[in-house]
């Protein structure tokens, strides 16, 4: 059920899910987006009176979202003059008609030619195939370069690598598929950033979880993980 409230002069809206809880929950998520779980019994003024007593809370969380939005720089429109981002990099997006659908990246732009620059759909689905094209590649890439590092310690080079788009995750390992499975929107991140996550998964492939075993491995490839991480982070 989606909801609005005032709050502040400002007009929110959220999703309610009904559940078998026991209190009220919050959560923005990562595009900005407001989820409120709550139990049957809690009435519609209870649950907005919650939300109310969180404003200062959700003023700074939706800010934060909205400032990870920008700086990820990820197509909205696919239209002349939008700004994006190329593996970290600021870039304008240059929609231009042609014979054929294609494009062409010559560092600060990205010429996006296209049949019929007037359709949406057409755009979106040139670009994107551009840039899965383009980020399977790096990625592949990368795969190759660290895969010698986690042979020398027993890991078997995986059987399969693939790519699809992800919410909350930027990349995945399954060890025992022995499959690795990355996140389209790494092309909005800067390399060293992308890199970090392939070093991440590589990693779960002797370590399963998050334990300070798991991150001496990566440390072990990448010393300065650390640092990648938290920049990482701001996407």
């Amino acid at each position: 059920m989606r909801r609005t409230i005032e709050i502040n002069g400002d007009i929110i809206e959220y999703e309610l899910t009904r559940k078998r809880v026991r209190n009220l929950n919050l959560r923005i998520r990562h595009d900005g987006t407001i989820a409120v779980s709550a139990p049957n019994r809690v009435s519609l003024s209870d649950i907005d009176r919650f939300l109310r007593e969180k404003s200062g809370f959700l003023s700074k969380a939706i800010a934060k979202a909205e400032e990870r939005i920008e700086r990820a720089g990820r197509p909205v429109t696919y239209s002349d003059n939008e700004q994006i981002n190329v593996f970290g990099e600021r870039c304008t997006l240059v929609v231009t008609p042609y014979k054929k659908n294609k494009v062409e990246f010559s560092y600060p732009y990205v010429y996006l030619y296209v049949k019929d620059p007037s359709s949406v759909e057409m755009r979106k689905r040139t670009y994107e195939k551009w840039k899965r094209d383009m980020l399977k590649s790096d990625i592949l890439e990368m795969c190759e370069y660290y895969y010698p590092l986690f042979e020398t310690r027993g890991v078997d080079r995986p059987k399969d690598i693939k790519f699809r788009s992800m919410t909350s995750k930027w990349g995945c390992c399954r060890p025992g598929d022995g499959t690795l499975t990355f996140n389209y929107n790494l092309f909005e991140v800067p390399k060293e950033c992308a890199a970090y996550v392939v070093v991440h998964e590589f990693a779960h492939f002797l370590e399963a979880n998050h334990s300070q075993r798991f991150y001496k491995e990566v440390e072990r490839v990448m010393p300065d993980y650390k640092i990648r991480r938290k920049l990482l982070n701001e996407y």
